[in-house]
């Protein structure tokens, strides 16, 4: 082992653990590393960069040593004056950030190497494509694009903990390190580029890690929104000339393309108003407002953008008489606009065109609606026109160009960006027809003839909560008629038990919705169901639903197109990862034969999160595992907190995820991939049924054991994570502060930062024993683990948690709990897991065989570590503090959850 530098460097850390870090990637971690410390040396000088030093060598040590034993480091951290401690974790959370910057930037580049070399990248689009084309043909292939939709839903929770200013710093940091990619630079370029990042560190240090005050709804919509126009915008024709480029590439950019717009988007930011009271009515509509704003603001831009590179004269390509007829009118409503135009270029007719559909989305913008476009169809209207001239004068190229990406952004964003999706707990709806019905709340018989016949008087609220969901209701209709249909239409039932539950949605709208908007309002109804017992019971709640006249009357008007969503973190809480993981395969199987037998096209709605024991993990790998018939060319997801400026941060980095999304969810929808799911699945489904129920038994005896909700909030950082001004959401759905009103995402985000990571992993030791213990069970874990993606998925991931979670610095989490019986017992499975889980993988350590994800752990373990000894320290005095030094040990607590989530990369 070596010591590590006085300067930031974890190269040698790295070494030490046999992993092989690129020569690129290196190099760009060193300069940050110098320009970091110079900057605390400028900043803070020895006071900080001493402690800071020592601290990061006694992590690394610890770990490195045979037999590790943190109490001297925890010693000395005792006696750390606070407010020194929170500026070394604010250095330690700054250099996580960065190595999660050039990582970043290191996988573009390993990807574009790739391209370079002519090779298919094996999760790529292109591999994708390639891979239904060899299986089932080419016309499949073309079949399957045309029916393809990825739909992603942006969330606002788990909520990202850095403050969106220090992303900003972080992205102009980027974009300094990208101009040393340029095949000019020089010596004085590069000076240059150290002393700009020189100056943003600097800021950075001087930027408050968080903010004063808890963000509203719409403070979180602004921050989804700029992912949208920072990345999702820009990257969206990219995809699509992807697949145009590998399905037909001859003559691409000169015809009519054959993919179609299969990217939407959704978000809950603004309209999730589970337990979140701050979401209302009205922060619903302007949220919706917000984001029109937004993407008519893009178009326009982009409009005018397309509009300045057509400079074609008429004398050359001679535009079509209905283009020429449609200009009339155009300048009939802009005759300033005309003017200017005839004057400067007289004779481009193509480009007049253009300009003016910019001046119309401009007067939509500005609430104009005679001069305005009425919706996104017009604009299309306009776009179609233009290249159906242009190709009619021969220069298709023009046509199927820039014009092409406008089109198609135009059919993904519409004039709406995403769709503003409703959620309400079950609960909450019963409890308002109760007000305003006695007795009907179960009866979903009667609340459909509600829904269908319409409420004979019209009962008015007594409180405000009942008034509150019929005003959510009106403002989907109300949402409706503004940006049309496409706007919000989907109300997610969180908990959803009985067909009831859905029916009342539906009869709540009936009575909110005024009866001259009821005839053209469209809801659709997505039942969510989260726990262990709901899971089981989702089909049978589906049949009721079918019998309901009303429903089968919105089926129909659906075109027999059915959405349901699973969610996993609430089964993960409910049941450990292992029985929900095995629930929710076989739900879903489950739900893709009902809907075959009903002639229903299904779309499962996946409430995935962040972190591994909510639903985490690599996408792709996750896809792939699904069960048979249950993707079928469509995949619905939610992208959540850290993950989206994780997996968006560039357009290089989302475009990367989008593609893999796309390969597997192709790769999974051939009749190949569907038989072959459906016959290892029924081989291995008793085994798989063994372990679920043994796991299932060790996770309840753990977290139904006296004391254990106590031992929980004392051995992680529970308690501070609620203090942290991050998100809107309170961590409890209720007013009861017990385990079952927790959310699963503070239930997850504190065991993460404990370092136990125990929501990750517990039970499954137990769940791999009941069979790896019988004989010849070994040898058939290992063969369901090679034969089978979902399993070797699952132990994948069940890897990661572990890898992520560190025994030393758990066992002192653990000793915090005071409670030697539940430590002992969480200590043994944790042992137990980790054992079978290596045999089962044929492994001696973890992450063997995995050298990127080797050298992405080993590069942030010193920092991990260190920040790790810091939350200890505090906690522990913090447990036993006097009054008045509270609030400093307190903000050292809430810097070190920070950074962990830097370093960890999830809040959970």
């Amino acid at each position: 082992m070596q010591p590590l530098a006085a300067r930031f460097s974890d190269i040698s850390a790295v070494r030490d653990a046999g992993v092989v870090v690129p020569a690129p990637l290196r190099e760009e971690i060193a300069l940050l590393d110098g320009v970091l410390h110079d900057v605390l040396q400028e900043c803070e000088g020895e006071r900080v960069t001493t402690p800071l030093a020592r601290l990061r060598q006694a992590a690394h040590e610890l770990h490195w040593t045979e037999h590790p034993d943190p109490e001297p480091t925890l010693a000395e951290l005792d006696r750390l004056d606070p407010t020194t401690g929170h500026k070394v974790a604010r250095a330690l959370t700054l250099h996580c950030q960065l190595l999660n910057l050039a990582e970043d930037r290191q996988r573009v580049r390993s990807l574009r190497a790739q391209g370079r070399d002519g090779r298919i990248v094996g999760d790529g689009l292109e591999a994708g494509i390639q891979e239904v084309t060899e299986l089932e043909g080419r016309d499949a292939a073309h079949e399957l694009i045309r029916r393809l939709r990825i739909h992603p839903v942006l969330t606002a929770h788990p909520t990202e903990a850095r403050r969106r200013a220090v992303v900003d710093a972080l992205q102009r940091i980027s974009r300094e390190l990208e101009r040393l990619d340029l095949h000019e630079a020089d010596d004085a370029l590069a000076f240059d580029v150290r002393r700009s990042l020189a100056e943003e560190l600097t800021a950075l240090w001087a930027t408050a890690p968080f903010r004063q005050e808890r963000p509203t709804p719409l403070d979180e919509a602004r921050r989804i929104m700029a992912v949208f126009d920072q990345t999702l915008f820009d990257l969206v024709p990219g995809i699509y000339h992807e697949v145009e480029r590998t399905l037909a590439p001859r003559n691409t950019g000169a015809r009519s393309p054959h993919t179609p717009a299969f990217l939407r988007y959704g978000s809950w930011v603004g309209g999730d108003r589970d337990g979140n009271p701050n979401v209302t009515a009205e922060v619903t509509h302007r949220a919706m407002a917000q984001q029109a704003t937004q993407v008519l603001q893009r178009l326009e831009q982009r409009t005018r953008e397309v509009a300045r590179t057509f400079t074609a004269s008429d004398r050359y390509a001679p535009p079509a008489p209905e283009l020429l007829q449609g200009l009339e009118r155009d300048r009939a409503d802009f005759p300033e606009q005309a003017a200017a135009l005839a004057r400067t270029s007289p004779d481009q007719a193509h480009r007049h065109k253009l300009v003016y559909a910019a001046e119309r989305l401009r007067a939509r913008r500005q609430g104009d609606p005679e001069r305005g476009f009425d919706g996104p169809a017009e604009l299309l209207a306009e776009i179609d026109q233009v290249q159906r001239s242009l190709a009619g004068a021969g220069i298709p190229r023009l046509a199927y160009g820039a014009l092409q990406d406008l089109r198609w952004q135009v059919e993904t964003f519409g004039f709406h960006l995403a769709e503003l999706e409703l959620r309400q707990h079950a609960s909450v709806h019963a409890a308002a027809l109760e007000e305003l019905a006695p007795g009907v709340s179960t009866d979903a018989a009667e609340l459909d003839r509600l829904a269908r016949e319409g409420w004979a008087t019209a009962p008015e609220p007594t409180s405000a909560a009942t008034q509150e969901v019929l005003d959510t209701l009106r403002a989907a209709a109300d949402l409706q008629a503004a940006y049309g249909p496409e706007a919000c239409r989907r109300y997610i039932i969180s908990f959803t038990r009985t067909a009831a539950d859905i029916a009342a949605v539906r009869a709540l709208a009936r009575l909110a919705v005024p009866e001259e908007q009821w005839a053209t309002f469209r809801l659709d109804i997505i039942p969510l169901f989260e726990t262990r017992r709901d899971l089981e019971h989702a089909p049978a709640v589906l049949d009721e639903l079918l019998e309901l006249p009303g429903e089968q009357h919105a089926l129909q008007a659906r075109g027999y197109e059915l959405e349901v969503m699973v969610g996993y973190s609430d089964s993960a809480k409910d049941v450990g990862v292992l029985a929900a993981n095995a629930v929710l395969h076989e739900l879903q199987e489950r739900l893709a034969s009902w809907a075959r037998g009903h002639g229903i096209q299904l779309t499962l709605f996946h409430g995935r999160g962040g972190s591994l024991g909510r639903g985490g993990g690599p996408l792709n790998r996750a896809i792939r595992g699904q069960a048979s018939g249950s993707v079928d060319g469509r995949l619905k997801v939610t992208e959540q907190g850290e993950m989206i400026f994780t997996r968006y941060r560039t357009v290089d980095s989302g475009r990367w995820h989008l593609e893999q999304t796309i390969n597997a969810v192709l790769a999974m929808s051939t009749g190949h991939a569907e038989e072959r799911a459906a016959r290892v699945a029924a081989r291995y489904r008793d085994e798989l049924r063994r372990m679920s129920e043994a796991s299932e038994r060790a996770y309840h005896e753990l977290v139904h054991a006296e004391g254990f909700a106590d031992f929980f909030t004392r051995v992680t950082p529970y308690e501070e994570i609620g203090q942290l001004e991050i998100g809107s959401r309170p961590a409890h759905r209720s007013a009861a502060r017990d385990l079952e009103s927790l959310r699963a995402i503070p239930w997850v985000f504190a065991w993460s930062q404990s370092r136990i990571n125990l929501a990750a992993w517990y039970g499954v030791g137990t769940g791999l024993a009941a069979i790896g213990e019988t004989e010849g069970g070994l040898a058939r874990l290992r063969e369901m683990r090679r034969d089978w993606p979902f399993f070797a998925q699952l132990l994948e991931n069940v890897e990661m948690g572990l890898a992520r979670a560190d025994l030393t610095l758990g066992r002192q989490a653990l000793e915090l709990g005071g409670h030697p019986g539940l430590r002992e017992r969480i200590l043994d499975e944790w042992q137990r897991t980790r054992n079978w889980l290596l045999a089962a993988m044929g492994k001696e350590r973890l992450l063997e065989r995995q050298p990127a994800l080797q050298a992405s752990h080993e590069l942030r373990r010193t920092d991990l570590d260190a920040l790790s000894l810091l939350q200890l320290s505090a906690l522990s005095r913090l447990r036993q503090s006097r009054e008045q030094e509270h609030p400093r040990l307190t903000d050292l607590v809430k810097m070190t959850i920070a950074g962990l989530s830097a370093g960890l990369q999830n809040t959970g």
